[in-house]
C-alpha cells in the first residue's frame, strides 16, 4: 500500500492529471466525489479530493494559543493505492516529493 499527496495550481489542472494518468475520478454524474473508491486495472485507489488547505498555526509554549491559519490556495489532493501503479502512470500525477512532514489529511 502507497500514499501519495498531491498538488496543482488548480481543480481544473488536477483533474487533468488523472485524465492524462488514465485513471477515471469520476462518478455516474461527472462530478469527483471526496472519499471515491476507485480501480485502475484492479488495483484499488481511495481518493482523498481536499481543494485548498487551511493549515493551523500555533505559537509559542502554549498551542492552545492559536494564529490565523495559513491558506494554501492551491488543489490538494490524497490517493492511496492498495497494490502498485505503472511508472508511466504515476509519472503522470502532480506527487509532491518531498511528502509533506504533517500532512494536513492522512489516511485512518
Amino acid at each position: 500500500m502507497s500514499d501519495f499527496y498531491l498538488r496543482t495550481e488548480t481543480e481544473a489542472e488536477m483533474i487533468a492529471a488523472f485524465e492524462a494518468a488514465g485513471i477515471n475520478i469520476r462518478n455516474a454524474d461527472g462530478v469527483v466525489v471526496d472519499g471515491a473508491v476507485l480501480d485502475y486495472n484492479g488495483t484499488r485507489l481511495d481518493l482523498g479530493w481536499l481543494g485548498p488547505i487551511s493549515i493551523p498555526i500555533t505559537t509559542g509554549e502554549d498551542p492552545e494559543i492559536v494564529e490565523p491559519p495559513f491558506v494554501d490556495p492551491r488543489w490538494h489532493a490524497n490517493l492511496r493505492v492498495s497494490g502498485e501503479l505503472p511508472a508511466e502512470v504515476l509519472e503522470q500525477l502532480p506527487i509532491l516529493d518531498p511528502e509533506p512532514g504533517q500532512p494536513v489529511r492522512t489516511w485512518a
